[in-house]
C-alpha cells in the first residue's frame, strides 16, 4: 500500500460518511448491493435480522489483523478508523425514521454509476475502509493480481449473500453491479486523483 499522510485528507472522511449513507439509504433500502463487505453485511444483516453496522464491523475484524500484519501499523490504524467511522455512521443512519421506496430500475442505475464513488475517494490516496479493497490492495502490493481482479472474485460472496436474503432479482442486480465494482472503484479513484490532486499541484 502507499505511504499514508499523518492525517488523511478531507476526501477520506467524506468517503466514509458517503459510504455509510449509500449503504443504508440506497443499497439497503432497495435490497440491491454494490458488493464488497457492505453488500455482504447487508445480505447477512437482512437474513438474520441484525444491525448492518454491527455486522459490517464484525466482518472486518479479521481483515484488520491481516492489514496490520502485512500492511504496517500506519495503514492498519487508518483502515480501522475508517471502518469504525463507516460502521458508526451506518448505525446512526439506520436510526433515522425515513422509509425510502426506491423503484428497482432507478436504484439499480444509481448504484451501478455512483456506489463506488465513496471508496474511490479513499483509494485515490491509498486508503480503504477495511473491506475487500484492503485485501485487494495487499494482494496488488505482494502479487501480480490487480485490484479489479481480486475484487471481482471476492464479490461473489456479496452476490450469494444478497441472493440468500432477497431472492433472484436482488441477487442478479447485485451480480451485475458487484462484478463491475473493481473497474468502477479504480475508475472513481482515477477521476478523484485527476480532480483533487491536480488542484493540489496547481495550488502549490
Amino acid at each position: 500500500m502507499t505511504t499514508h499522510l499523518p492525517v488523511p485528507p478531507l476526501r477520506y472522511f467524506a468517503g466514509c460518511v458517503l459510504m455509510a449513507a449509500t449503504s443504508v439509504f440506497l443499497e439497503k433500502a432497495s435490497h440491491i448491493s454494490s458488493g464488497g463487505i457492505s453488500g455482504l453485511s447487508i445480505g447477512l444483516a437482512d437474513n438474520f435480522h441484525l444491525s448492518v453496522g454491527i455486522v459490517n464491523l464484525s466482518l472486518k475484524t479479521a481483515i484488520f489483523l491481516t492489514v496490520f500484519m502485512l500492511g504496517g501499523k500506519t495503514t492498519a490504524v487508518w483502515t480501522i478508523f475508517a471502518s469504525v467511522m463507516t460502521a458508526s455512521f451506518m448505525w446512526l443512519f439506520e436510526q433515522v425514521p425515513i422509509d425510502i421506496e426506491w423503484p428497482k430500475g432507478l436504484a439499480f442505475i444509481l448504484i451501478l454509476l455512483f456506489a463506488k464513488l465513496p471508496i474511490g475517494l479513499l483509494v485515490s490516496r491509498g486508503y480503504s475502509s477495511g473491506g475487500f479493497v484492503a485485501i485487494g490492495q495487499l494482494l496488488e502490493l505482494r502479487t501480480p493480481i490487480p485490484l479489479w481482479a481480486s475484487l471481482l472474485l471476492l464479490n461473489v460472496l456479496s452476490i450469494l449473500a444478497m441472493y440468500a436474503a432477497h431472492g433472484t432479482l436482488s441477487g442478479l442486480a447485485t451480480a451485475v453491479i458487484a462484478l463491475s465494482s473493481g473497474v468502477a472503484t479504480q475508475s472513481w479513484a482515477n477521476v478523484t486523483r485527476r480532480l483533487f490532486d491536480r488542484r493540489l499541484l496547481l495550488s502549490e
